[in-house]
């Protein structure tokens, strides 16, 4: 999951950006990004649709306001979340116009930031999130098995059977997929994702479909802690409801 917060003042920003992140370390959330930016006119400049899953944006700023900053996002990127923090509800129904999801009022507080969460639902937004390949390709997360490089080409396995070829380096795929947190390299070229792991060996991954992936001597502690907690964050979540 990654997330923009966009506020020009320094202060506000970075009291924010605290209790986001302790947001998502208590809701377990692993492979989380944080992207500040000091103006709508800064997040534009580097934004494409499908980066961010919520935009989190203060209204009052110079230059370009956070409402007109929404209503470009909004014109190209249909499906990210947008909340509003700002110290006035006067703009509340320009954030209906733009189908915000939360309306955050100052002084920010960590209950106030918890019921935003609640509210945005990034829970099942990160089961239906697309990784946009670049050929632009969308393909759903959740789906893919492993990745697989071979002469410059990277085959994605799917569900079902489904398979997607892409030429791009695995470096590429790597920072495609790893801030996800699901994912992990078991061995040079190949990407595994943790939630179709039927088992682990003390050789490899065994996995939904049936697929034994091969975990090298080298990597097999690594492969071994990080899917452990991995499991344990799941079961977590699971148990918390």
């Amino acid at each position: 999951m990654r997330i923009a917060l966009i506020d020009d003042d320094y202060a506000q920003m970075e009291s924010l950006s605290r209790m986001v992140e302790t947001e998502l370390s208590k809701s377990g959330c692993q492979g989380c990004e944080i992207d500040r930016f000091e103006s709508g006119e800064a997040f534009l400049s580097s934004w494409r649709p499908g980066i961010y899953d919520p935009v989190i944006l203060d209204i009052f700023m110079d230059k370009l306001s956070g409402i007109e900053t929404a209503r470009r996002i909004r014109k190209a990127d249909q499906a990210v979340r947008l909340a509003f923090c700002t110290s006035s509800n006067e703009f509340a129904s320009e954030s209906y116009e733009v189908e915000a999801q939360y309306y955050l009022l100052k002084p920010v507080t960590q209950e106030r930031i918890a019921s935003m969460f609640s509210r945005l639902n990034l829970e099942t937004l990160e089961k239906a999130k697309s990784v946009i390949l670049p050929n632009g390709q969308p393909v759903l997360v959740r789906r893919i098995l492993y990745t697989d490089y071979f002469n410059h080409v990277v085959t994605l396995y799917a569900k079902g059977g489904e398979s997607y070829r892409v030429r791009i380096s695995q470096t590429e795929m790597e920072k495609l997929l790893l801030p996800y947190g699901c994912f992990f390299s078991p061995v040079k070229g190949i990407l595994i994702n943790f939630h179709e792991v039927a088992k682990m060996t003390d050789e490899g991954f065994v996995l939904s479909n049936g697929k034994f992936i091969h975990i090298t001597r080298r990597r097999f502690r690594e492969a071994k802690d990080a899917y452990t907690r991995f499991r344990f964050e799941k079961m977590r979540k699971e148990v918390e409801g």
